[in-house]
């Protein structure tokens, strides 16, 4: 399911589609390079720019996490986010050989930290295609009306997807919702509580809109449909403790009857791609050197031809229960060098995963698709938003991943929650979950933020209430734009 999805079939045209996303934005905080001549007046005619433009809408959620932006991938919040936590350290192969992961792991983070500024560049690159998509496509004739409308859709989801990470980021940011003229680029931020608005209303929208992937063919694949807004719902409703919404969109999201979990040692492998339980995932190929993913070789050991960062603490190996299957699902150890010596196998290739060493495109450049949105985590998003109002229904939702987990272990491995659980109890219990069923996945951070558990965690790593809930706004964006944008507390 590599390269037979139009996400990747035009990706070879993406440097000719970005050049249509060149509107002028010279010397404003919202910048973008561009590439060669501008032929933004000759584009926006055909349904063909439209699959054209859109797949260049998607090219920046991939880049963040592709081989040709090195920085972009140590901003993720699989290797960024969870840094710093109480489940991963650094690494690398001395103290101090990422400077701007370090500052994340001791909180001491400078407004010119460059993998930040990547998080703010790359992400209003993609606002800004999808922005153009909104404002041109409408008027091209299409003889397909419903893959007009989801065109329009998806570009909804993404504008939604970027902005999300940018408020998670920053706080507060630009509201561009249109294809700045001249004089229109220096915007102020608008406050957290409005971009969130804003995102859910694009996700509505996009819901409204939108077919299941499952009632489409497999080129398909890679286009955020109903079930990956629905998803991407849920989750913009928990980070704002919005319980109520996380419970209806998760209930409108198990009523898409194809889902269902499957065994937890084959999500990450190559023949997990895809699979029952997966809700929206980013694609990726090893087949050419410009459609791999970077995670996998930054977060591999030294030895193995990797960067060796993003090594598990003890602590969050010891989170597991004896015997969990995901235990060995989710680590390997290889011993020497510096840190735990403790790897994330989700991301990692041969020998310790079914995805192959890369053969094209350098060391750095592997085929493993980013899961973004699983099943599993939506039924731990529900069964917290439900826990106090209906703890039966929220145990089981629980059981439902711990026994997936157990698979053809006996009942005492990984055992079922006492449908009676409820109260404090129960929250704990999902917690505990949350932590072992999505390690290294890049939750960790924003779980301890919104759940209110800094004190206890957070502060003795160095984190500081009231400063690291969000990172500094780029020193370069702030210099731009003359004094428009106003900094964090750094």
């Amino acid at each position: 399911m590599k390269l037979n999805n139009s996400i990747k079939k035009y990706l070879n045209y993406c440097t000719l589609i970005l050049v249509a996303g060149v509107v002028s934005c010279a010397d404003n905080y919202l910048e973008v390079d561009s590439y060669g001549a501008p032929v933004l007046e000759n584009f926006y005619k055909t349904p063909l720019d439209a699959e054209q433009a859109l797949n260049a809408a998607y090219s920046p959620m991939r880049e963040m996490y592709g081989v040709e932006n090195f920085w972009g991938v140590m901003g993720t919040d699989i290797i960024f986010g969870d840094i710093g936590t109480d489940d991963f350290i650094k690494g690398g192969n001395r103290l101090v050989d990422n400077l701007p992961l370090y500052q994340k792991e001791t909180y001491d983070i400078p407004t010119s930290n460059i993998a930040i500024e990547q998080i703010w560049k790359v992400n209003y690159k993609g606002i800004l295609y999808a922005n153009l998509i909104l404002e041109k496509v409408p008027s091209i004739e299409f003889t397909n009306a419903n893959r007009k409308k989801e065109i329009i859709a998806e570009a909804h989801f993404l504008r939604a997807y970027y902005f999300f990470d940018l408020v998670n980021t920053f706080g507060g940011v630009p509201l561009v919702d249109k294809v700045l003229a001249a004089g229109e680029y220096n915007i102020p931020r608008s406050t957290k509580s409005e971009i969130y608005a804003f995102i859910e209303a694009e996700l509505q929208k996009t819901i409204a809109d939108l077919p299941s992937r499952f009632s489409k063919d497999l080129s398909y694949l890679g286009h955020a449909d109903k079930g990956a807004a629905i998803g991407l719902m849920m989750r913009v409703s928990l980070y704002q403790n919005k319980m109520g919404q996380v419970k209806t969109y998760g209930e409108q999201l198990f009523l898409i009857p194809q889902y269902e979990l499957v065994e937890y040692k084959t999500i990450f492998e190559p023949e997990g791609e895809w699979n029952s339980g997966s809700i929206f995932e980013i694609n990726f190929s090893s087949n050419t050197s410009v459609l791999g993913t970077g995670i996998t070789q930054r977060i591999s050991p030294k030895s193995k031809k990797g960067g060796g960062f993003m090594q598990a603490k003890e602590g969050l190996r010891n989170e597991f229960e004896p015997n969990d299957p995901r235990y060995l699902a989710t680590f390997y150890n290889v011993s020497g060098g510096y840190g735990t010596g403790w790897y994330v196998k989700k991301y990692s290739w041969a020998p310790f995963s079914n995805n192959p060493s890369p053969t094209i495109g350098g060391n750095n450049n592997s085929a493993n698709n980013i899961r973004v949105i699983r099943l599993a985590d939506a039924y731990l998003m529900y069964a917290e938003a439900i826990y106090n109002i209906d703890p039966v229904t929220s145990v089981k939702y629980v059981n439902k991943v711990r026994t997936r987990a157990r698979g053809a272990q006996p009942l005492t491995v990984v055992p079922d929650l006492p449908e009676t659980l409820n109260g404090q109890a129960l929250l704990d219990a999902i917690y505990h979950e949350r932590r072992v069923e999505l390690a290294g996945e890049g939750f960790r951070y924003q779980d301890l933020l919104r759940t209110n558990r800094v004190d206890a965690i957070l502060v003795p790593l160095g984190f500081v209430k009231g400063k690291h809930e969000v990172m500094p706004i780029p020193y370069s964006q702030v210099t731009l734009s003359k004094g428009i944008l106003k900094q964090n507390n750094y």
